[in-house]
């Protein structure tokens, strides 16, 4: 009875042992699922007027972070300029943006497919002043756009979708300013692998 007692107990600490050492393992993996939103803040302004295709930027994840995660705290979201069309005479002004890849604070990266679902734009006046605009959404028209077509960085095969984005008007360009608060929606699920002693 003494032996089956013993047994059982070591049974339970073996079990005890191998779920402790399954889960460090579990808790290096970071999934984000199609629909997630994350938001950011742009680090740099980008004018329609001035923007150039191949331009980069740079977003920082702000809090609300998806699921309230604090592992986002510290991570960027980077992207370019795919198009670009400047306010002129029977030209509405757009900007065409990919969204690349996020990468967490522990140097952790993972390509994304995302698409810019708000924005605080600013559009120029005929006198050259500009007026703050309100969060706009549904402003983006989709536009999946592959990576291998314009040889872009992040040596995935995923399809970055960064939207169209429309100025209110044909007659005068946007901005959309530094600092200003962005939210981007995920078009597929991502699974980031942390790096070595980057769990949270």
């Amino acid at each position: 009875m003494k032996i089956r007692n013993t047994l059982m107990a070591l049974a339970m600490i073996a079990g005890f042992a191998g779920t402790t050492l399954v889960a460090p393992a579990q808790s290096n993996t970071l999934t984000l699922y199609q629909g997630a939103q994350i938001n950011a803040r742009l680090r740099n302004a980008i004018d329609s007027g001035s923007a150039h295709v191949g331009d980069r930027f740079v977003m920082d994840v702000v809090p609300p972070y998806p699921s309230g995660n604090p592992a986002f705290q510290g991570a960027i979201i980077a992207g370019e300029i795919t198009s670009v069309t400047h306010a002129g005479q029977g030209r509405k002004p757009s900007l065409g943006m990919q969204f690349d890849y996020l990468r967490l604070a522990d140097g952790s990266t993972v390509d994304i497919s995302a698409s810019m679902t708000q924005d605080q734009k600013k559009q120029q006046q005929g006198n050259g002043a500009k007026v703050a605009l309100a969060t706009i959404g549904g402003m983006l028209l989709g536009n999946v756009i592959g990576k291998t077509i314009f040889h872009t960085g992040g040596g995935g095969l995923v399809g970055a979708a960064g939207g169209l984005l429309y100025g209110l008007n044909g007659k005068t360009n946007f901005t959309l300013p530094s600092g200003s608060n962005v939210q981007l929606t995920l078009n597929q699920t991502v699974t980031i692998r942390r790096q070595a002693g980057g769990g949270q």
